[in-house]
């Protein structure tokens, strides 16, 4: 299941530190801050972000929907990201916490972790093991970074702005004095809601091995969604967004690829597999606006052999 929660980290969970509090800068109606955050972002030089995902997967491990035996699947992704925009560069360090249990089996835990470096339209990673793996984006590093593409601020100030929106109320969050908004979800919210449920699904049942289907209808009933934002009420910028998901579905298989034709080859009956349910939750904090940011690539990264994602061969000159 590692990966998954990579793929379903779109959603995100309140974390401790806000506290209510009488505001100490006037309020300012939607409208305003809608027509003003936006703007704002888009002069960002840099900032920082620190984001939490917490996902609980609970599926019956058995190969139909007739064996009950239950493995619940938790993991927790914490990273940590420093953004200089003018310098087009981008430092990220996060871990991943695992925990799988299955019914009469022991508990099995696991943690890695990961650094990230992004330099104009290089790519430096580091593994568990310690290597450093360089990749080179055939693209010049002005169109990588080109139409603010890695601003997470203005990217979350435009939803903001799109978004119908709920008031409630002034809330600090460490010490910012912001004004707190429910989004209202729209049906764009469906869509990816499916999207993530097919995701889990795809993984449960291996595919492109076996091919799932899902019921629409259970998914839309079962699915609960919240989305919240923190504005500033001094930089009118984006400082915390969260939200949660939630949904039950109960797949089904119904095809599977023939290993001698490489085609995939439909039921003409479905396999029903058990219940499964996800809870996702995942925050994100915005912090050090328009700080100077010193970002340094170590030395033994600068080793590594570069390779171009398209081809993955060396690189001339490597």
């Amino acid at each position: 299941m590692k990966g998954l929660l990579l793929v379903i980290m779109l959603i995100a969970l309140a974390i401790s530190g806000c506290t209510e509090k009488g505001p100490s800068v006037p309020d300012r109606n939607v409208a305003e801050l809608k027509n003003l955050s936006a703007p704002s972002a888009e002069n960002l030089s840099s900032f920082a972000v620190h984001s939490l995902v917490a996902q609980t997967m609970k599926l019956n491990a058995g190969a139909n929907a007739n064996e009950e035996k239950t493995t619940a699947i938790t993991e927790s992704l914490e990273t940590l990201s420093s953004v200089n925009l003018s310098a087009m560069m981008v430092h990220v360090s996060g871990s991943t916490k695992s925990k799988i249990e299955v019914e009469g089996q022991p508990e099995n835990n696991s943690e890695t972790g990961a650094e990230v470096y992004l330099i104009g339209n290089s790519t430096y990673l580091q593994e568990q093991n310690g290597n450093w793996t360089h990749l080179i984006d055939p693209r010049a590093a002005e169109e990588v970074w080109s139409e603010d593409k890695n601003n997470q601020v203005l990217s979350l100030a435009r939803t903001f702005n799109l978004s119908q929106l709920e008031d409630m109320g002034s809330e600090s969050v460490e010490g910012e004095d912001s004004q707190k908004f429910r989004i209202v979800t729209a049906s764009a919210d469906e869509t990816n809601l499916f999207n993530i449920a097919f995701a889990v699904a795809a993984k449960v049942t291996q595919y492109p091995m076996n091919l799932p289907s899902i019921n629409r209808s259970e998914l839309n009933k079962t699915a609960k969604m919240e989305k919240t934002i923190w504005i500033s009420k001094k930089s009118t910028l984006p400082v915390k967004y969260e939200s949660a998901i939630s949904f039950s579905m109960t797949p089904e298989i119904i095809g599977a690829m023939n290993l001698s034709t490489g085609q995939m080859e439909m039921f003409n009956q479905s396999r029903p597999l058990g219940e499964i349910s996800v809870s996702v939750q995942t925050s994100d904090r915005f912090y050090d606006f328009d700080k100077p940011t010193s970002i340094t690539l170590p030395e033994e990264a600068l080793s590594a052999p570069a390779l171009s994602p398209a081809t993955m061969q060396p690189a001339s000159g490597q």
